[in-house]
């Protein structure tokens, strides 16, 4: 038995089967056949390792989370010219790229790319959905031409759309997308309460019109009054968030302030757009005399300072009248884009503006957590007590004076219940909303992010980086063309040319 072992080792098969000459085609098959095998088995397999600045290209839990909770088919259709400007192309990769995690994250995404410049029904269906197309310039061929484009998502659950016009903005695209997911298959809009405001019917008279318009889209806001004059003495729990305005002449009695204090006991959720000092139109101020002060001190800890914080970043406010237009930077209207990066409110905020606003202080009070949302720019300083308003005698500070204030902050109870305290009552009113900021849009992005009990939130800001290629003059194109062309082989005779002398 051993000696037959022995003899059957000794045997060579290639020799045996004479595959001598058939070796090396058997060897390159037999590879085929493997490589193919396992790409069969791979194939379903999908393993990606996001290596991307602040994991641009993984979408967050909460993305995931949603997705995972879809009970019927979503629809993502990106319309995306042929014709796009060149700068713009890899872009459209970027965002394809992003569009195709989505898909592979739920099964219930149907997602399409449509071209409007190539198909007439994808054309027509855009116009009839209403996504605008989008102008931009560009120089080809030595002739400065204009087109038009479509860049745009269209989302639909059921008969229910919501439209992204432009997804140039990557850094927001996560964000976009998904609350515009949370919002269509919600089964019924959340109902949102608001205080301190009375509901206007006509479109004129209505100082939160343009909120309203976009609000309502999402939300049911009713107009609450719990006032001692009110039948109603408590704000019901089904309200997944208050608005608690100041309206520079309301003074919130003792049972709208209990009522607001049961209300976020039972981790209730509130906006505050309220002032530390009541400005006139008239340009005088006045004791704000809201009652609020202490409410927000001693529950939550937020000190409203009774201040007017002022910036060199300001906002060009027109002081003029009907005959005469006099524009000029008014200090008391900051400008600021100084936001907490770590904080999703930012997705898709590049400015606010905050039109005589009040700084914050934070007290550290037990059991509390508190983020800062917004600050000043450091060239920022104050006016206390004796406030000079006239934009043309307003005081300059000394440089020791300057600093960087609180602005927006984010409080929450441990054991429940989140506020957001603006310090401006008319961050988002019809009168004081300028097209170079983002009100509207940040009050929105809070109320979705409380009013869904945070299932939007830890959606960040998206860290993509892009880099286009840059504008060159045609004399530049033409070097980096010709060098391209001779180079390499000037680099390959030159090699060749000192190898040449070296073997003579």
């Amino acid at each position: 038995m051993v000696k037959t072992i022995k003899k059957l080792k000794k045997i060579n098969l290639v020799d045996f089967f004479k595959l001598e000459k058939v070796e090396t085609n058997l060897i390159i098959f037999l590879t085929l056949v493997v490589f193919v095998l396992i790409n069969i088995l791979v194939a379903n397999l999908s393993i990606r390792f996001d290596f991307s600045v602040g994991q641009a290209y993984t979408l967050s839990s909460s993305t995931k989370r949603i997705l995972k909770n879809l009970d019927d088919l979503v629809s993502v259709k990106f319309f995306v010219s042929s014709d796009l400007p060149t700068r713009l192309l890899p872009l459209k990769n970027e965002v394809l790229d992003f569009l195709n995690e989505y898909k592979k994250t739920a099964k219930k995404i149907n997602f399409k790319i449509l071209d409007p410049k190539k198909d007439e029904k994808a054309l027509t269906e855009a116009q009839e959905i209403g996504l605008p197309a989008l102008q931009f310039s560009q120089l080809e061929k030595d002739r400065y031409q204009i087109t038009n484009v479509y860049f745009g998502i269209v989302i639909s659950y059921g008969d229910k759309k919501e439209i992204i016009p432009q997804v140039s903005d990557l850094e927001s695209l996560e964000y976009n997308i998904t609350s515009a997911i949370y919002k269509l298959t919600k089964k019924e809009l959340d109902k949102v309460a608001v205080l301190g405001r009375e509901q206007k019917f006509n479109s004129q008279e209505d100082e939160l019109l343009s909120f309203k318009k976009t609000a309502e889209k999402q939300f049911i806001l009713d107009f609450i009054d719990v006032s001692t004059s009110s039948a109603n003495k408590k704000i019901d729990s089904f309200y997944k968030t208050i608005l608690v305005f100041d309206n520079n002449q309301k003074n919130y009695n003792n049972q709208e302030i209990s009522a607001i204090k049961d209300y976020l006991k039972n981790k209730g959720r509130a906006i505050f757009f309220i002032d530390g000092v009541w400005v006139l139109d008239n340009l005088q101020t006045s004791e704000a005399k809201h009652s609020l002060f202490n409410l927000l001190a001693t529950d939550w800890g937020i000190e409203l300072k009774k201040n007017l914080v002022l910036s060199t970043s300001a906002e060009l406010v027109n002081f003029g009248n009907e005959l005469i237009q006099f524009f000029t930077p008014y200090y008391f209207w900051l400008k600021t884009a100084n936001f907490n990066n770590k904080s999703s409110y930012f997705s898709n905020i590049q400015q606010l503006t905050f039109p005589w606003t009040s700084s914050i202080k934070l007290k550290d009070k037990k059991n509390f957590k508190y983020e800062v949302l917004v600050k000043t720019n450091k060239s920022s300083w104050e006016q206390k007590e004796n406030f000079i308003l006239d934009p043309q005698n307003i005081p300059q500070p000394e440089k020791k004076e300057t600093k960087e204030f609180n602005l927006v902050v984010e409080a929450e109870n441990k054991d429940g219940g989140k506020i957001v305290v603006i310090p401006s009552s008319r961050f988002i009113l019809e009168r004081y909303l300028t097209r170079t900021s983002d009100n509207l849009e940040f009050v929105l992005n809070v109320l979705n992010n409380l009013a869904s009990a945070g299932a939007l939130s830890g959606i960040r800001q998206r860290a993509v980086s892009f880099y286009p290629l840059p504008e060159l003059s045609e004399v530049q194109k033409d070097l980096f063309k010709y060098l391209n062309i001779f180079l390499l082989p000037s680099l390959l005779a030159l090699v060749g040319g000192i190898k040449l002398i070296r073997t003579k």
